[in-house]
């Protein structure tokens, strides 16, 4: 599929890109903003015979001359893609051209495709990124993608220690898995915390940071997770929020990262759930530090990966927290909230 897109672009030109359907100050709906350090890959998802939501890519016009940007779908599996952006517009110096793509897969198809989304400016070689759509059987239980397969599309090689949906609960290290549970920010801007896929029951999830204070957590709510039915977002890549955002400054603090459905709270470090809630899944949530495509470290990008029950997925609710590294500990169990600091 080729649209041609007038505009004043330039061969040499940045670009950013943005993931979901706007950004997160918009508290109706999420997007992922994909910095250079991350991986030129896309992920889509969508239940087998509907479509995803919209993935949007902004080109950004960075001199005056006209050119022609020519868009295309390339690969033996581009016809699981559709391009959904206007046919030519014209657009100022400074100004950007959005390219929307989105992932159809047919009622007949369960799996993982890949597609190239390239982009032409005249007579200058294709700037090219990859596209991966992954198409699930329907809403929950047995429906849902394992996480290997959700990691894989986000473009992330992480090895976390089982390929089959269901695992376990022991808090037995897997794969990749790091035994951190605390952390803390790296460098002066804000640490983002990204929910980049949610395979869960349908309610809303506030989500966010805590804190130890006087031997308890304290939580410091950033976002909430859309609730929103219309849509399925409790099944999807790069679920929207209903409230809140995608950042925090915790100062010098150090912290965990914690979740909070109707049932309980979820804490990243397993002292919180094993104490306050005996009655959920002890090591509830999987660490991982983040890799690329070619499995190369992303420096200071970690996976967090949640179970909400028992049946050890630990893909019902998965962030990627950037700008932080981990606390080394310095006593006995110093990463589960006792330490002389604490």
């Amino acid at each position: 599929m080729i649209r041609t897109v007038f505009c004043i672009l330039l061969p040499l030109m940045a670009f950013q890109v943005f993931t979901g359907q706007a950004l997160a100050q918009d508290a109706a709906r999420s997007a992922e903003k994909v910095e250079s350090s991350q991986p030129k890959i896309f992920g889509l998802s969508a239940i087998k015979g509907t479509r995803s939501k919209v993935t949007t890519v902004s080109f950004e016009n960075k001199q005056s001359e006209p050119s022609t940007a020519t868009v295309r779908l390339a690969g033996d599996e581009a016809e699981y893609f559709e391009i959904q952006s206007p046919e030519s517009v014209s657009c100022l110096a400074g100004e950007t051209i959005d390219v929307q793509v989105v992932f159809n897969p047919p009622a007949d198809f369960v799996g993982k495709v890949d597609a190239t989304l390239q982009v032409t400016f005249g007579d200058e070689p294709p700037i090219e990124h990859s596209l991966r759509g992954l198409s699930t059987r329907g809403l929950q239980g047995k429906n849902e993608p394992p996480l290997a397969d959700i990691l894989e599309t986000l473009g992330y090689r992480v090895d976390i220690g089982w390929n089959t949906l269901a695992n376990n609960v022991k808090p037995k290290m897997m794969g990749d898995e790091i035994s951190a549970k605390l952390f803390k920010s790296v460098g002066t801007q804000s640490v983002d915390i990204i929910p980049v896929a949610r395979y869960s029951p349908v309610f809303s999830l506030p989500f966010g940071y805590y804190t130890i204070d006087s031997g308890k957590p304290v939580l410091h709510q950033v976002g909430v997770l859309s609730g929103m039915k219309t849509f399925p977002e409790h099944q999807t890549l790069h679920p929207a929020l209903e409230d809140g955002g995608t950042s925090f400054e915790p100062g010098d603090d150090r912290f965990g990262i914690y979740t909070t459905s109707p049932s309980h709270d979820a804490y990243s470090a397993d002292r919180w759930n094993r104490k306050l809630h005996k009655k959920h899944a002890t090591h509830a949530c999987r660490i991982y530090a983040a890799k690329d495509v070619n499995g190369e470290p992303l420096k200071n990008q970690y996976l967090f990966c949640f179970e909400e029950a028992f049946n050890g997925d630990y893909q019902d609710y998965v962030f990627v927290v950037r700008r932080i590294e981990p606390v080394v500990a310095t006593a006995p169990n110093a990463n589960e909230g006792q330490s002389p600091q604490q």
